[in-house]
Order: C-alpha cells, then structure tokens, then sequence
C-alpha cells in the first residue's frame, strides 16, 4: 500500500493530528517537532503507547523536520505563524494541511495562493467543523428543494479563552493569575489581541459549503471591551454578509463571555429551515412538509458520524479533516478544502473586522481566485448521503 510521508509541526493542538494520522493506514508519521520541551514530550509518550513501532523523531525545530524530506506537513503552529510555516513548506516540496486560520491578512493569503500556484503543491485548510455529519444531511435537504430558497443563515461561535497569557514552558495563564503569581515572564498569545470575528471559519465555512456560496460584502460591529482578562479583544463580535448568491449570513463569536461553549447553525428558508446546536448534538427541523402547528420534528445527527472514533479530537472530525487530506493527495485530487476555498472561509473575518473598524461601514469582499467562483466542490469528497436519519420523539 502507497503511505504518505508525514510530519507534524506544532504539538500542542498538533499532538491531536499526530495520533491520528499514526492511526491513518495511509499516512506514515517520519517526524514532528516544537520548540517546547514539554510538548515534544507529550508526543514522544503519545507515539510510545499509540504506535511503538513507528519511527517518529521528535526535534524541537522546523528546519530539521523539513530535513527530514517529508511528503506532508501538517501545520498546528499558532496563526500568525502558519502561513509562513505554510509557504516554507510547499516551497520545500510538501503537501500542506494547515490548522486554522490558515493565515492573519489578506496579504498572507495571496502569498499562500501565489505559492500554491507556483509550486503546484497540495493545500489544505483543516477546517474540521465541515465534516460534521448533519451538514451532509442539510446539503442534500437543500438541494432537494425542502427549504425552499434560503435567505438567511446563522452561525455563532461561544468559546471563552481566558488563557490568553503564555509562560516559557508553554503552559497558559489569565492575565489576572500573571498578576496575582508577580510574574514577569508571561507574554501574550498569537489569540490575546485577535479579533474575534477573524476566527469564524468554525461557522462560516459550513453555511458556505450548505449553501454553495461564497460572500461578496459585509458590516460588523465590535461588542465593548469589558472582560478584564482579555483586554486586547473586544468581547465578541457580530457580523452580516452578503453572498453572492444573494443570501445573508450572521455570523457572531464571542472568546471573552463567560458561559458554556459550542456552536450554533442556523438555516433560515422561505419553506422550512433548520437548526443545529453542538450542546444539543441534534437536529430542529422543519420543512416544507411539516405544518407549522406541529413545531420542530427532531433528527437524530451526531456531530462526526458513528463510522468514526469520537475521541479522535472534536467528536470525530479532525480524524474526518486528515483522512480526507491524506486521501486527496494519494490519489492526486484536489483538497476537500483547497487554498481558494480556504481564502473564503477566511478572508470574510478579516474584511469583516476592517468594518468594525470604521463603525460598520458595509465592504466588499474580494474574490481572489483566476476564474469566479461558481459552486462548491466539498461534497464531491465528502458525499452526501442516501438514507434519511433516525428521528426522536418529539
């Protein structure tokens, strides 16, 4: 059987990828690295007691895991990082899975691009929300005609990071425990002054792949400044696009409210809609079918799918998300999620921003690809399925 030669940059969120592609028949693991000594660590036990017999050598630095002459990396660096490491990568002849963002401007985004084109390398944003299995489902109500012409669509994205403070070691404090320690050795992380609304591929990049859209223009408005641990973000921030398509997008997140996270989907038809909550882990829904006395019927659809080991990271899905890039390349496809889709899951934050900025004021979003975007390809990697899903009592 043909491997992939892979190595993984970044062991913190990284170390999650790292047990998963040594558990991808496909995907062979020559090495992965971090500057940290506690994250190299954690890897080196994690490869002991997953896959004994790998040859997994674990350096502090990137320039030896590029020695290395792997076929793949999977970046897991912090954003501000990731695009450079991205480049760097494909400049030296591999494959690239990129965690999320991806990238921090536009301008990073057109190098990414740029690179991709010159050195025909594979890029892959690792947008793990996408592979959630209910999406598969809202794909094929949609183009079924269940919805009627979807107007309106919502994502929310609630994650309170407090943490925002990192020690040499690598461990996360608040700035109030920095405080109350009297220590001066803590610097802020890549997230401490992001702002929020530029960490929506979470929920954009699903409603983009239902829908078959791309955005074309956006207002957003900033939320204040009140969370005494995270002084350098405002406290969330809500934002309208405009697709192309002619639908509007809301899309609000919010990493400095303190209350239970998760995610939350929303499908707003002129004949029915549907919803998704991720502290629910299942589906509203409502079609043209249903009369609007009977209220939601309720659908039985987990978050990965049950094909799936839920501890493999986010219920599933970053298992789902390397699979698919480890099998993309393989077999000489494009990405799932290529550099072109990924600048549109991403580039809408950054724009979306610049609005709050100036108060709201409404701006285009460009397209940066060579031909206009006209439909999605995801689903032609991912398929939609045959079978309706269990419904629940209502």
């Amino acid at each position: 059987m043909e491997k992939l030669k892979v190595a993984v940059l970044g062991l913190r969120r990284g170390r999650t990828h790292l047990r998963n592609l040594l558990n991808i028949e496909e995907a062979e693991v020559i090495g992965a690295a971090d500057r940290h000594p506690q994250w190299r660590r954690e890897a080196e036990e994690l490869v002991a007691s997953t896959a004994p017999e790998a040859n997994v050598k674990i350096v502090p630095e990137f320039d030896e895991l590029l020695a290395m002459r792997p076929e793949a990396v999977h970046v897991a660096a912090n954003g501000r990082q990731q695009a450079e490491c991205s480049c760097r990568a494909m400049e030296a002849g591999c494959h690239v899975l990129s965690e999320v963002p991806g990238a921090y401007t536009k301008q990073e985004w057109v190098r990414l691009r740029d690179t991709v084109r010159r050195t025909g390398m594979t890029y892959m944003l690792g947008e793990n929300s996408c592979f959630m299995d209910f999406l598969r489902y809202w794909r094929k109500w949609l183009l079924a005609g269940r919805f009627g012409p979807v107007s309106i669509a919502e994502g929310e994205y609630v994650h309170y990071l407090p943490k925002m403070m990192q020690a040499p070691d690598g461990s996360y404090l608040t700035p109030t425990e920095v405080k109350a320690q009297g220590r001066t050795d803590c610097r802020p992380s890549w997230r401490a002054d992001q702002p929020p609304i530029q960490y929506l591929t979470h929920d954009l990049g699903p409603l983009l792949e239902v829908l078959g859209d791309r955005c074309s223009s956006v207002t957003c408005r900033s939320a204040p400044w009140r969370c005494p641990d995270t002084p350098l973000r405002s406290d969330g921030q809500i934002a309208v696009f405009e697709t192309a398509g002619g639908t509007l997008i809301r899309i609000l997140v919010t990493l400095s409210t303190k209350r239970p996270g998760g995610h939350r989907y929303r499908l707003f038809g002129v004949e029915g809609g549907a919803e998704w909550f991720a502290y629910e882990g299942r589906c509203r829904l409502a079609d043209r079918d249903r009369k609007e006395e009977d209220g939601w019927e309720w659908v039985d659809l987990g978050r990965a799918g049950s094909q799936d080991d839920p501890t493999a990271g986010h219920g599933g899905t970053d298992l789902k998300t390397t699979r698919a890039f480890v099998e993309a390349v393989l077999d000489g496809r494009d990405a799932p999620i290529d550099v072109y889709r990924a600048i549109e899951y991403s580039l809408p934050g950054i724009i979306a921003n610049q609005s709050a900025e100036t108060g709201g004021a409404p701006l285009a979003i460009p397209d940066l690809r060579a031909e206009p975007y006209s439909d999605t390809t995801f689903w032609d990697a991912v398929g939609l399925p045959e079978s309706e899903p269990p419904r629940l009592p209502s």
